[in-house]
């Protein structure tokens, strides 16, 4: 048994020998030995390659706004394991942590013992079901990887909303956008209606075959939707627009299925939220911005938010990634709107090495301390310049809480 939080999130972080495991037998095990708490709540499920967070956080707080007890299981999330299980935006407990891991430690003992080893995600889902069931009337939770296999794909859903498609994990997902669409498409299920903002045709139709399979209605989001909101986002950028549209109309749904929420209460809520590190200004002297584009998708929505904010400024710019990320497509994307790219590297197992980044752009300028970065723009900040940090979410997170305390 864990005594604090520390003890749980050792092994749970232990749990990574044994890789990310797609497939839901074993979460099923370990909900089945929890009573099932998967289903004692009202579920939407997101899928998609970006957006996930924003738009799970736009829908989360027009529910909270509205009175709905609402539960959150946010996935990656650069805070740690008590960030990614939410109640109305407060964070699970360190002591109700460590007790959902603790009621779960017989059943994966069990399972270790005959070679079915719970990965640390599958553990970490079944934490955050038991949470919300006890604490929420309706949760929004993001699929972690994909969707069919995805260890949270054993909800059956109010609502399944998918984002986007685009090219990520494509080890596990496939090398072609109708083979990803394939597995995000996966979490459709019957009595489910469907939003989605996906764009490529052959995606679309992926999706059109599970819903018309399911016997499901899709609603499709364009950009003529995002553009005709009329909802001021704090938020920033095109991107960011379109996700609250795929919000606003999952609310339209659920007003259709049941659930009473008051149109006004939606929009403000909506147009309040903010999600840390998506086109977050930090700082107003010097101006840093942080911005989590952890994919090439990602980070041509980050171009194109620059490019609409900030036409006149000078632009800088301090950069890293995960090594199985397609950083050397990230860095070329960045050379659209700055020759002033500085790259580094961060505390993370999955972080590129200088190396590595050096070969892939040997023009930028490199720093292996980013904070010695920071410090600099502070004592010689230029006042027409706006500073930007990019990059994985989870480099995003340790600058922030830099720079923040």
């Amino acid at each position: 048994m864990f005594a604090n939080l520390a003890q749980a999130e050792a092994f749970l972080t232990s749990r990574g020998q044994y890789g990310i495991k797609p497939g839901l037998d074993r979460v099923e095990q370990l909900l089945q030995a929890s009573g099932n708490p998967e289903r004692r709540t009202k579920n939407i499920h997101i899928a998609g390659t970006n957006g996930k967070g924003s738009t799970a956080t736009y829908l989360a707080r027009a529910l909270t706004a509205n009175g709905w007890k609402t539960g959150s299981f946010i996935s990656p999330t650069p805070g740690g394991y008590l960030e990614s299980i939410q109640v109305d935006g407060k964070w699970i407990t360190e002591e109700d942590f460590v007790a959902a891991c603790n009621a779960l430690l017989p059943k994966i003992k069990e399972m270790d013992n005959v070679k079915n080893h719970p990965s640390e995600f599958e553990i970490h889902v079944c934490i955050a079901f038991s949470y919300l069931a006890q604490h929420a009337e309706i949760n929004v939770v993001e699929a972690g990887m994909g969707g069919r296999g995805d260890a949270t794909n054993v909800l059956q859903p109010t609502l399944s909303i998918i984002t986007n498609i685009g090219f990520d994990h494509q080890r596990f997902l496939g090398n072609t956008i109708a083979a990803i669409a394939e597995e995000k498409a996966g979490i459709i299920k019957s009595g489910a209606p469907v939003i989605s903002a996906v764009t490529q045709e052959e995606a679309k139709t992926v999706i059109m075959q599970h819903a018309i399979a399911a016997g499901v209605s899709v609603k499709w989001i364009s950009a003529r939707d995002a553009h005709r909101l009329q909802v001021d986002l704090k938020m920033k950028g095109t991107h960011q627009k379109m996700n609250a549209a795929v919000a606003m109309a999952a609310c339209r749904v659920l007003q259709e299925a049941g659930i009473a929420l008051d149109d006004a209460k939606v929009e403000r809520a909506i147009s309040e939220a903010q999600l840390p590190g998506r086109f977050e200004q930090v700082k107003s002297e010097p101006r840093i911005i942080l911005d989590g584009a952890h994919n090439a998708e990602g980070m041509q929505a980050f171009i194109q938010t620059v490019k609409e904010e900030f036409p006149d400024k000078k632009v800088c710019v301090l950069f890293s990634a995960f090594k199985d990320k397609p950083f050397a497509e990230m860095i070329e994307q960045l050379t659209k709107i700055t020759s002033h790219i500085t790259l580094t590297i961060f505390d993370h197992p999955r972080s590129v090495d200088m190396a590595t980044l050096k070969e892939t752009c040997p023009a930028a300028e490199t720093v292996l301390d980013w904070k010695g970065y920071i410090k600099q723009i502070h004592e010689s900040y230029q006042s027409d310049t706006i500073y930007f940090v990019t990059g994985s979410l989870h480099f995003i997170d340790q600058v922030r809480k830099y720079i923040v305390e």
